[in-house]
């Protein structure tokens, strides 16, 4: 589990299938919300939304390993890896 205030956690969380609790008021990435990430307000809701997960945290792990990241898969520098290697002959 995370808690941060960056929003660039928020994507790099749903790919590994991690909760993430951001502690901001707003969020440039509502496709997060729901399932992998919580937006709460700084203050005592911050120590709430982790113990709620953390009660079982194997489960969350589990219903988030099961979801596909809003953000993609993972896997974009290997695929532009292997496009450069076959533009680019010995690369």
């Amino acid at each position: 589990m995370i808690i941060s205030d960056s929003g660039g956690v928020q994507e790099e969380a749903s790919v590994l299938g991690r909760p993430v609790v951001v502690v901001r008021r707003s969020t440039e990435r509502p496709e997060a919300l729901g399932d992998f990430a919580e937006l709460v307000s700084p203050g005592p809701e911050v120590l709430r939304a982790a113990c709620r997960l953390l009660d079982d945290i194997d489960a969350v792990h589990q219903r988030l390993g099961a979801l596909p990241s809003p953000f993609g898969d993972g896997g974009a520098t290997r695929r532009c890896e292997e496009v450069l290697r076959a533009l680019v002959p010995g690369l």
